[in-house]
């Protein structure tokens, strides 16, 4: 293969790469185009986009994994179980300013068990696509197979709250930071029909 070869190949693949950038058309990790589908969680009326080859993590993967009583009650991950969303509802109703406030509890806490955990970003107020309240942040952490990247959403929703976590190999967290904050900011509670 000669240089101009291979530089046709790469501008092809990098044309791709920019032609999937959104929820709707996949996202690449790794050169696999990753596709997504929206979800409800289970025994909620809240939607979210998440990867479509995602499946709920196992009970034994699930003991090992998260040793914790106060693991995540909805947990989804990637074939290897490296790539995790996790969620939690709260039956509470945050007052407008709530979420930044719930986030600075989750940070104190987790700084509480761990003093060795540092928070490395945080956005205290966002929102969702639909307009919901959100709060995140950002932390290096450790599990059984290794350091792990984490964000941690909290989104105030009609009459809960929805406590997000994601974390992946350090490895890989470039590539999917910008998934994660798609996946939440999809997020949406459906009132119609039932």
């Amino acid at each position: 293969m000669n240089h101009y070869d291979k530089q046709i190949l790469e501008a092809r693949q990098a044309e791709k790469i920019q032609r999937h950038t959104t929820l709707e058309t996949g996202i690449y990790v790794d050169d696999e185009l990753i596709t997504f589908e929206k979800i409800t969680l289970p025994g909620t009326r809240i939607q979210i986009f998440l990867p479509e080859h995602f499946m709920p993590m196992q009970d034994t993967v699930r003991k090992v994994k998260y040793p914790s009583l106060h693991a995540p009650d909805v947990i989804v991950t990637s074939l290897d179980s490296t790539v995790n969303f996790g969620f939690n509802v709260f039956p509470v109703r945050l007052d407008e300013g709530g979420t930044a406030a719930m986030s600075s509890q989750f940070q104190d806490a987790l700084q509480n068990v761990n003093p060795s955990i540092r928070i490395r970003e945080r956005v205290d107020s966002t929102v969702t696509d639909k307009g919901s309240e959100m709060s995140w942040f950002g932390f290096k952490g450790y599990a059984l197979d290794g350091q792990t990247c984490n964000r941690m959403y909290i989104i105030r929703l009609a009459k809960t709250a929805l406590h997000g976590v994601f974390n992946c190999p350090p490895r890989v967290m470039d590539q999917w930071e910008d998934i994660v904050d798609q996946c939440f900011r999809s997020v949406e509670e459906t009132w119609g029909g039932v």
